[in-house]
């Protein structure tokens, strides 16, 4: 998680000259982390709230760079779902905005790598990124090899969406998922599985687990999305 907020952290407190934090910068992070727990959560209402919480607060500011930043943040998280719906947002403000690291990763989460400057993304994705050749164990290996719980599941998204997840890196993404309770993400993974999966017996393990995590959503969360 830490990780995952590094380049928010480092824009808000970077945007500020003085030893003060801003309230706008403190209002962000807050609510930026407040979407990211609903998102992964399934509590889509509460996300969508936070997240205009978040974008209200830099907006204000007039900073198109820190608007486009917290686009990116929840681009990042669909890609960790296996959403991969367009970032219309970051894309509105692409041409205004001049944060050569956002518009690094968010080539990066889009799936275009060609003559993609790897130095500019997060550290945590610099192995991972330099893996060009289409091996599901290498690179099953490189996302174990991401400490931090989101951005693996990220890179996941990222290695589905070129084709280079094997059986073995989608149990990965579930005992991520299942590790830190994040409802959205396990759904999506254990129903991939299952998709997956010509075992009787074993696709209905999985439906069993699939039962369990639905059955844990409360009445404000039961607009949960997965990916299609």
């Amino acid at each position: 998680m830490k990780l995952f907020f590094s380049l928010l952290t480092a824009f808000t407190l970077s945007a500020c000259g003085g030893t003060s934090v801003p309230d706008w910068q403190i209002d962000a992070q807050t609510a930026t982390q407040r979407y990211t727990r609903y998102f992964l959560a399934g509590q889509v209402q509460r996300a969508e709230a936070s997240f205009t919480q978040a974008r209200k607060a830099v907006a204000a500011t007039g900073n198109i760079n820190a608007v486009s930043h917290i686009e990116l943040v929840r681009c990042g998280l669909q890609t960790a779902t296996l959403y991969f719906s367009p970032c219309t947002g970051y894309n509105q403000l692409a041409a205004l905005a001049s944060d050569p690291a956002d518009a690094a990763y968010a080539r990066f989460i889009s799936g275009d790598w060609q003559g993609l400057n790897r130095a500019l993304l997060p550290p945590q994705y610099a192995a991972f990124a330099a893996a060009t050749a289409p091996n599901p164990v290498e690179t099953q290996r490189l996302i174990r090899a991401i400490n931090d719980p989101i951005s693996r599941l990220i890179a996941t998204g990222l290695s589905f969406r070129r084709g280079m997840v094997d059986d073995a890196t989608l149990q990965a993404a579930i005992d991520t998922a299942s590790a830190q309770g994040w409802r959205r993400p396990l759904l999506t993974y254990l129903k991939l599985q299952q998709q997956r999966t010509i075992d009787p017996a074993t696709r209905a393990a999985i439906q069993a687990r699939i039962e369990l995590v639905e059955e844990s959503l409360q009445a404000p969360a039961k607009n949960i999305t997965t990916a299609p």
